[in-house]
Parts: C-alpha cells; sequence; structure tokens
C-alpha cells in the first residue's frame, strides 16, 4: 500500500483508509489499542481476549486476589474451558 496524508476532523477524528482496514480485517465492532511510541500514534486491533484478560485483571484486583489465588481461579476455568471445547468437537 502507498503511504496515504489523512487529516484529523474537527474533533480529532481520522479514517483509517478502507485498504489498510480490508488488510487487518477492521470494522465498526473493532477494539483498538491507541498510545504513543517514539513521538508516533500507534493503533492496533484488540483480541477479544486482550479484552477478557484485562477484565480478569481488573476482577482479580477488586477481589483482592493473590498471585496464587488468581492462578487456581484461572487452572480452573482453563481446564472448564477446554473440557467444552473438547466436548463440542465430539458432537
Amino acid at each position: 500500500m502507498q503511504e496515504k496524508i489523512i487529516s484529523p476532523t474537527e474533533r480529532g477524528q481520522i479514517t483509517i483508509p478502507k485498504e489498510l482496514r480490508d488488510r487487518l480485517k477492521i470494522d465498526y465492532k473493532t477494539k483498538m489499542k491507541v498510545y504513543l511510541e517514539n513521538n508516533k500514534i500507534i493503533l492496533e486491533p484488540v483480541s477479544s481476549l486482550d479484552l477478557l484478560l484485562k477484565e480478569i485483571g481488573t476482577e482479580a484486583r477488586k477481589k483482592g486476589l493473590t498471585k496464587e489465588k488468581l492462578y487456581k481461579e484461572l487452572d480452573a476455568i482453563r481446564e472448564k474451558l477446554a473440557k467444552e471445547y473438547l466436548s463440542e468437537d465430539n458432537d
């Protein structure tokens, strides 16, 4: 893709060129992470797993879970997910 020059709107909004959206499979439902790196604005798609991990971390802090208790809960969740996934494959 060739370099494109874009301008933000009065409200600071920008449009990601269609070629890039298509290439990265970005649509209106896609969550994005934005941050500065070496005076550059970086915009990255965020996966649902990234969002889930952030939610789990927030919940763990609210509950005051220790590292060990968090690992124990995550192990139980992972085991449950694995059983559900494997049972779907057998259906």
